[in-house]
């Protein structure tokens, strides 16, 4: 996925100038919310978050449906990381990771856990996901977000545009 996620990020600055490609997320169910931007390029889905910081003990730790590589581009967030077999229970956490501008990293078992704190302003960051497994929870809602308005995905566009010196 890191392979891809590079491959990608040379794409990034003709993506942004396409507005219109891009399809925004509001994400509010649980903590840390997130202001999501994502298209598709072939199997692959390319997403821009801009991740709000929470409190110690709200974000929330989860698995991926998909495999997926991240590079921050701003900002800083503490990660935790676990694996799980059983999608209904969490795992302990085995690790707590303090991630930084310029890091990247992929998560490609589908029984990967983590979860991601910005601690003081919001984090900025690109990430590629692959097709997804086979869903682990059938019986789990599909959550309904609100689409970001204009002004916000003109933002996170903008702000993704500063990243690539484009404009």
């Amino acid at each position: 996925m890191l392979t891809i996620l590079s491959e990608t990020e040379k794409l990034l600055p003709s993506l942004l100038m396409k507005p219109d490609v891009w399809t925004g997320l509001y994400v509010d169910y649980h903590h840390p919310y997130v202001e999501r931007l994502w298209t598709q390029l072939g199997e692959n889905r390319i997403s821009l978050h801009k991740i709000y910081p929470c409190k110690v003990g709200e974000a929330l730790f989860h698995p991926h449906p998909w495999p997926q590589a991240v590079k921050i581009l701003k900002g800083e967030y503490e990660m935790g990381v676990g694996y799980g077999e059983n999608h209904q229970k969490s795992p302990p956490i085995a690790s707590t990771l303090m991630l930084k501008a310029d890091t990247t990293y992929e998560m490609t078992d589908p029984d990967g856990w983590h979860y991601v704190r910005p601690l003081t302003e919001p984090s900025y960051s690109i990430m590629v996901t692959g097709k997804p497994w086979q869903e682990k929870n059938k019986s789990e809602e599909k959550l309904r977000l609100r689409t970001l308005t204009r002004s916000e995905k003109e933002d996170l566009l903008n702000t993704f545009k500063e990243f690539y010196n484009l404009e």
